[in-house]
């Protein structure tokens, strides 16, 4: 019993030791009064304050408590925008807070580094930029050779800058490259798979910090409506305002179509999606329409005037629908394909795709 207390006290003093406060100390540009925040984002949709000060004739000086290396942002309070700093359990940094190009945060290794790495970065591009607009220029002007010499330089500046941002990224296996692998999944809003692939390709240390457990929250969002994962079931009401639930409707195969009455795309599909109704519902097609939309008459409207004759529901809270959410969807129309199990066995096929999908799906 004595050695199960002292090794849990152990674990304790162990956990208390790995937090250590930080300082953050400096001037505000312009700004005589205020209150400075430091905010951290700590899931896919949520941030969390770690710390605040008051800002008095200019200066500032914020302490925080952390367990770990994390990305964060210096907000002054009214004003938008943030100044990127990446903190570090028990270190001092020297800030200088400016709308201008003259703003600084100094010190810890991680925030050095990265600042360094960024100015090397921003030079290179800058060069590759140049490039670009001289061959461009050429192209324009028909000085193919030119054109090409300057084409030449452009592709071996551009490999320069490859090589030396995973240079960098290699020598940091830790929030660092998990920050900046997550800004390019976000950046070019990746799926499942290409995001399961980002993040096989980070080390460790990386996975392990910030941005790596939130790269890993939109791998398990995300396989939830991949093709093979079980459809999430969802209970919406009807235009009478009866309560649809998804896994209830029987159909050999469903289709859960998000649209709106204001969305121009998805009107224009709505023919379309009739016809292959009518063809294929008496072999076994049924169609669940989920409607972002606000305000009851826009959706009963756009339902008697498209003559949409299957199943529709919504929560008519718009973009805020806990549905929408459920299935990631983040643009309308988006479309689900359910076998009679409700698992996601296509997305997104739309006019002869789809046809072609049913028929061989539905003899």
């Amino acid at each position: 019993m004595k050695k199960n207390i002292l090794f849990a006290l152990l674990v304790l003093c162990c956990a208390m030791t790995s937090v250590a406060q930080s300082t953050i100390k400096g001037k505000v540009d312009g700004i005589k009064s205020g209150t400075l925040f430091l905010l951290a984002q700590t899931s896919e949709q949520k941030s969390d304050t770690l710390g605040s000060c008051k800002i008095k004739k200019g200066k500032f000086e914020l302490k925080t408590n952390v367990a770990e290396p994390m990305l964060t942002q210096l907000v002054v309070g009214g004003f938008s925008g943030g100044f990127t700093l990446f903190v570090e359990p028990g270190v001092k940094y020297d800030a200088f807070l400016s709308n201008g190009d003259d703003y600084y945060i100094r010190g810890g290794l991680l925030n050095d580094s990265y600042t360094a790495h960024m100015r090397r970065s921003d030079s290179l591009r800058a060069v590759v930029t140049g490039l670009q607009e001289r061959y461009d220029a050429y192209r324009a002007g028909r000085k193919f050779r030119s054109a090409s010499l300057v084409n030449d330089t452009l592709q071996r500046e551009q490999e320069n800058l490859r090589a030396m941002t995973q240079s960098f990224l290699d020598a940091n296996d830790n929030v660092i490259m998990a920050y900046t692998i997550y800004s390019n999944i976000v950046m070019r809003d990746m799926g499942f798979k290409e995001t399961r692939r980002m993040y096989a390709s980070m080390g460790e240390g990386a996975k392990a910090t910030q941005f790596g457990r939130i790269i890993k929250e939109r791998i398990d969002r995300l396989s939830k409506t991949d093709n093979g994962a079980k459809a999430p079931d969802f209970t919406l009401c009807d235009v009478d305002g009866n309560p649809v639930t998804m896994s209830a409707v029987k159909g050999k195969i469903k289709i859960i179509d998000f649209w709106a009455s204001w969305c121009g795309p998805c009107r224009l599909n709505n023919p379309a999606l009739k016809k292959i109704y009518e063809e294929f519902h008496d072999k076994g097609l049924e169609v669940i329409g989920v409607s972002l939309d606000e305000e009851k008459e826009d959706w009963e409207f756009a339902i008697e005037k498209d003559g949409l004759g299957w199943i529709n529901v919504s929560s008519l809270k718009g973009w805020e629908c806990e549905v929408a959410r459920l299935y990631n969807v983040k643009g309308v129309p988006a479309l689900f394909i359910l076998d009679e199990n409700n698992n996601i066995i296509a997305t997104g096929l739309r006019d002869e795709q789809l046809k072609i999908f049913l028929q061989e799906n539905l003899k």
